[in-house]
This record gives C-alpha cells, sequence and structure tokens, in this order.
C-alpha cells in the first residue's frame, strides 16, 4: 500500500442509537483508574487539578490556551464535535506517573498543547493501562458520556452493550480514556449545543493514525489533533483544518456500485441494484489465474458504517457471510480490505494477515 496509508488511514465507527443517551445529562464523576498492578493509578499533580494552579502559573495558563488553539480549529467545521488523539500504549504495570509518561511518550505533543498533563484525575477513565487517547469536546456547551462496553454476538454480527458509566457531563471537558488493547472497549458520545450526535469505539492502525468516525457524507466528525505532534516550535500552520484531501475514507455504496477490484489472481465485482431492497447491489467473487474462472461465489453486498458487508456462496459450498472494514484511496483506485472484526476472512486474504490491497480493475 502507499505510504500515504502509513500516514493517515482513516475510518468511520458509527452507532445509530446512544447507549445510554445523554440527554438530560447531569452533572457526573468519572471512575478512578486501576495502576497495572492492581492498585490506584497515581493522579495527575494537585497543582494541575482545576483551580490549582501550578507553582509559578505559567503552565496553567499555557495549558488552557493550547485547548483553546485546538477548540479553534474546530470552529472551521460544524460537522466536527469535537477533536481526539492516540497518545500511545501504557503497559500493564508501569509505575511511572501518568504526566511522566506522557512527557516521555509525547514529548512534542505535549510541549505543543500542555492541557494534556492537567486533565484531574477524575477524567482519567479506565485501567490505567492499554491504549490511551485524549477526547476533547467541541467546547463547552457539548455533552460527553464515556462508557465500558462489552462485545456480545446479537443477530448477524457482534454488537456492543454498555455495563458501565465512567463518565457522563452535560458541560464537558477533556477526558483521557483508557481503551484495551486487544478491543475497543470503551464507547463515546459526543452531543454538540447544535444536536449533531457521535457515537464511537476509539481505535488506532498501527501507527498512531485514528480510525476517525464519518457522517453519512463520508466527512469527518472528529479531529485528529496529534497532528500537532508532527511539528515543532511555532511554525504549526495557522487555520489548518482537516481537508481530507489526502485521507483515507470508508467509500459509499453509490462510489462502490458498478467497479471490479483486483488482488492477485482474484476479481471483486460490485454491481448495482439488481438486488432485494435492503442490499446495494449483486456481487462476484472469482479466482482466475489462467483466463478462466476455477472458483466462483456469488451473492450480494452493501455498506455498513465502515463495514463492506458480503454474502455470497459457491458451489462447492463454501460461503462468506461477513462485514469487512474498508477504506478507499482520494484517487479512488486502491482499496484497503481488512479481515471482518469477527475474525472471518475471505479467499484472497491469506491466513496469517489482517488486511490487503485491491487495485481498481478496467473497464
Amino acid at each position: 500500500m502507499k505510504q500515504i496509508l502509513m500516514r493517515r488511514i482513516c475510518a468511520a465507527i458509527l452507532c445509530p442509537i446512544l447507549l445510554l443517551g445523554l440527554a438530560g445529562c447531569g452533572k457526573g464523576s468519572g471512575s478512578t483508574p486501576n495502576g497495572g498492578d492492581g492498585t490506584l493509578a497515581k493522579p495527575l499533580s494537585d497543582s494541575k487539578k482545576p483551580g490549582k494552579p501550578s507553582v509559578d502559573g505559567e503552565e496553567t495558563a499555557n495549558g488552557a490556551e493550547s485547548l483553546v488553539r485546538v477548540r479553534g480549529d474546530l470552529e472551521y467545521d460544524g460537522r466536527l464535535t469535537g477533536a481526539a488523539a492516540y497518545l500511545g500504549l501504557r503497559e500493564k504495570g508501569d509505575p511511572t506517573e501518568l504526566t511522566d509518561w506522557l512527557r516521555e511518550n509525547c514529548a512534542d505533543l505535549t510541549s505543543e498543547l500542555p492541557f494534556l498533563l492537567e486533565i484531574p484525575s477524575e477524567r482519567v477513565l479506565g485501567a490505567g493501562y492499554g491504549k490511551l487517547f485524549c477526547i476533547v469536546p467541541r467546547d463547552e456547551n457539548t455533552s460527553l458520556a464515556v462508557n465500558h462496553v462489552t462485545w456480545q454476538m446479537m443477530g448477524n454480527g457482534l454488537h456492543p452493550v454498555a455495563d458501565e458509566v465512567l463518565y457522563r457531563e452535560e458541560y464537558a471537558e477533556p477526558v483521557l480514556v483508557f481503551v484495551d488493547p486487544e478491543e475497543p472497549d470503551k464507547e463515546v458520545n459526543l452531543v454538540t449545543n447544535d444536536g449533531v450526535v457521535l457515537c464511537w469505539y476509539p481505535q488506532e492502525d498501527g501507527y498512531g493514525n485514528l480510525f476517525l468516525p464519518t457522517d453519512e457524507a463520508g466527512e469527518p466528525m472528529l479531529y485528529d489533533f496529534a497532528i500537532y505532534g508532527y511539528v515543532t516550535g511555532l511554525d504549526y500552520p495557522e487555520g489548518w483544518e482537516p481537508s481530507g484531501d489526502d485521507w483515507w475514507w470508508p467509500p459509499t455504496e453509490l462510489g462502490l456500485a458498478d467497479t471490479s477490484w483486483l488482488c492477485d489472481s482474484w476479481v471483486l465485482e460490485l454491481r448495482g441494484g439488481d438486488a432485494s431492497p435492503e442490499y446495494a447491489g449483486t456481487a462476484d467473487l472469482y479466482y482466475s489465474p489462467a483466463g478462466y474462472i476455477k472458483q466462483d461465489y456469488l451473492g450480494v453486498w452493501r455498506m455498513e458504517d465502515d463495514c463492506l458487508y458480503l454474502k455470497l456462496s459457491a458451489d462447492s459450498g463454501d460461503a462468506i457471510d461477513a462485514s469487512f472494514p474498508i477504506l478507499i484511496s482520494p484517487s479512488g483506485e486502491d482499496l484497503y480490505f481488512q479481515r471482518s472484526r469477527t475474525g472471518a476472512g475471505i479467499p484472497f486474504l491469506p491466513d496469517g494477515m489482517d488486511s490487503v490491497g485491491l487495485v481498481l480493475g478496467a473497464g
């Protein structure tokens, strides 16, 4: 895959219904995270909690200014419900104080945005270890709820079920959220003052880039503010906003209709229409190593959020019935195809591999 994929893979995971919704949220208290050894994680310094300035007052002032800076970038796009960043993987049992850990692992980002070091312990959510994300609500009038979820088999696949409220606040402030490195076990719900709703399960692509949620038009609903850590000093371009010009996004059904995708000797054809209303069209997956078809799967397809759902069967009795996360390049000529989140594969995805690149076929 192109290097751009390593830099900026983005994807959407949208939830149509907010579990434990935010309507009428009252002032809530977050849970105190556990450390890796089962003890309570060390809180951030008391001098950095709201209302308690640091020794010289300078860091608190800079922290407030850096938060305003991030929120200022959100003003350019009304679809954005907030900002988020992946801060790294904290090992279980790490005795380092969280502020020191952040300085060590996110030196450039914390230097640019010192508010990250001032988030109090009551807004540090999760087990105290795992993948660490920061969530910044769009403004002081944005509601935020963070729930712990488990994934349960229901109907045609795995679905998240919220079992614990970790944080709920009508006038929310930034939070740090630890997520299980094996599966996304946290649900982030944001509701802006003008009614834009987001449900997101924080994930990153292994290179530190967020799988960003998008709306029905494929536009981002969160802004990845880790970009601040990619530059130094005050050379950050003023007025920057995510344009999407070089980002990979989940394709739409309209964009996929009547396309053909190639992977080695496999061909995946997605046709529009000619299917029941619950599907976008018919699909044909066949293996043709020497110009003739040796294996053929026929069925239907549709998009489900950021996933391509395929329901195919072959004369041999083999069947494919799964949803596969996919991303399309800005040029529309490359498709990043991932193994289903349930572990299901597809013939052109070799055992031991979790993703593969497909190329748009001619004609």
